[in-house]
């Protein structure tokens, strides 16, 4: 793991004052753990860090299994915060591998898609692919 304890605590510290945490984490199947910790730090409270967390594993998993990433690099995951809102991104070095839905894959993003209130993604810059969900939630007290 490229960000360490250490540095999960920081950036959840950081997003208290600024809205904007981030983390660098190495391509293998652990970092998907590292990254829901991440978040769910990040957004301790929110009531809707468990719909983010699903999101950022499968999001985290596709980093690694069909990215540059997977094979010796990094992704980046990077949570941004404002009032009743919360969006979490995960950007890999791409070039992200299309494959058709298949038996043991292609249900992620409708996962993804099913928990969140927006979902998608973005190329660029250069083949980086960054897959992205957000959430809201309604002020405190109602119904």
């Amino acid at each position: 793991m490229v960000g360490g304890t250490t540095a999960l605590a920081e950036s959840a510290a950081l997003a208290s004052t600024s809205g904007l945490a981030e983390v660098s984490l190495a391509g293998r199947p652990e970092s998907v753990s590292a990254a829901r910790r991440f978040v769910r730090g990040i957004l301790n409270g929110c009531p809707r860090a468990d719909d983010l967390s699903l999101a950022v594993s499968e999001l985290a998993t596709n980093a690694f299994a069909w990215s540059a990433a997977g094979h010796g690099g990094t992704f980046t995951v990077r949570v941004r915060t404002a009032s009743r809102w919360a969006r979490v991104e995960v950007t890999d070095p791409g070039p992200a591998a299309a494959s058709p839905a298949g038996p043991g894959n292609g249900w992620g993003l409708q996962i993804v898609a099913a928990v969140t209130d927006r979902a998608g993604a973005t190329i660029g810059p250069g083949t980086a692919r960054t897959g992205w969900a957000e959430v809201t939630w309604p002020p405190e007290g109602t119904p």
